[in-house]
């Protein structure tokens, strides 16, 4: 259990924006796509079954998880808008070009991170998915979720939304407490005045080009859970 929370933890500390499996676009009805509940429940479902069906191919490929992410998840992941907050005043001080470039890099990095999160994945877990309290009208809503698995502690992992140009998508997660979104602004801010924004442009492309591998799960030697 603690390795899973350990995970959880990580990304939060290097990743900005929500852990947010997804269903195909053309998979989800338009009505559907409307109602953020409805909504994440279905990708998070979907996403935890294609886990689960193609895990022994994975296991053989793990970069595999890569393509399954930029399938399921990041059609339904405001990156821009992720990325836009977490250069925070950052953004009026960027030109145009390398606003475009950070945005690409980051949207690969947020693949990348997900994907190695999901390298400890085992195919005993689940995912429940809270009703929202969301009212007609909201622009952001909060979207609570349980990764369930027997004989081991729920992982509590809270979501945030956003709706634009007509659709949702999330934006940021919670895990612990910790917001991912407002660590990794901290860190851009923390090294723009080293690095600059191309060179926080280039270590996005190095760490997106990282290669994965699985994570053994060591619970059974872990005495303290």
């Amino acid at each position: 259990m603690k390795k899973v929370v350990k995970a959880c933890l990580l990304t939060c500390s290097i990743l900005a924006t929500p852990i947010f499996s997804s269903f195909s676009v053309n998979a989800i009805a338009q009505q559907d796509q409307q109602d953020p509940y409805v909504l994440f429940e279905a990708v998070t479902q979907q996403a935890f079954s294609r886990f689960k069906a193609e895990w022994p191919t994975v296991q053989k490929n793990p970069e595999l998880l890569k393509s399954i992410i930029r399938e399921e998840l990041m059609p339904y992941v405001d990156y821009e808008y992720a990325a836009f907050k977490v250069l925070g005043k950052y953004v009026r001080d960027v030109d145009a070009k390398d606003r475009k470039a950070f945005v690409d890099a980051f949207k690969e990095y947020i693949v990348t991170v997900y994907a190695q999160l999901f390298t400890q994945y085992r195919d005993t877990q689940d995912i429940v998915v809270e009703k929202t309290n969301a009212l007609s009208g909201d622009k952001i809503v909060v979207v609570k979720s349980r990764i369930i698995e027997p004989g081991r502690p729920d992982i509590s992992v809270v979501f945030k939304l956003i709706y634009r140009s007509g659709n949702w998508g999330a934006f940021d997660m919670e895990a612990e407490g910790i917001s991912m979104l407002n660590t990794k602004r901290k860190e851009i801010g923390a090294a723009m005045d080293r690095l600059g924004i191309k060179g926080i442009i280039e270590d996005l492309k190095d760490k997106a080009s990282q290669k994965l591998r699985l994570k053994e799960d060591e619970s059974a030697n872990d005495t303290t859970s």
